[in-house]
């Protein structure tokens, strides 16, 4: 059977969380690691934690980042924690590009 979908669906579906701009994020994640990795032939160093709930929802995404600004952010909450212990995080995204500022707090 073929279901036609909407675009928030299609979005919805992917396997990662996604940070949209000007819309607080409610996070429980768990497994954290940071971990060399290469991107566009480039080594960088990325945050990757499972997420098992999304905005009030049970799931089974993945949390990556590799930006800076929003690591900088998470340091002080995660680099406390156990790696595999659960942490709830509120993660508001402002701006675009080189100008995104993240907002970031453990509830």
């Amino acid at each position: 059977m073929t279901e036609n979908v909407n675009w928030d669906e299609a979005v919805a579906s992917s396997g990662f969380i996604s940070l949209e701009s000007d819309k607080e994020k409610k996070l429980i994640i768990r497994n954290i690691q940071l971990l060399k990795v290469e991107k566009f032939g480039k080594e960088t160093i990325e945050l990757q934690a499972d997420c098992i709930e999304e905005d009030g929802e049970k799931c089974e995404k993945m949390f990556t980042t590799s930006s800076r600004r929003l690591k900088q952010k998470l340091r002080p909450i995660l680099e406390k924690k156990d790696p595999t212990s659960e942490v709830k995080l509120s993660i508001l995204r402002v701006g675009d590009r080189f100008d995104t500022q993240y907002s970031v707090k453990e509830w």
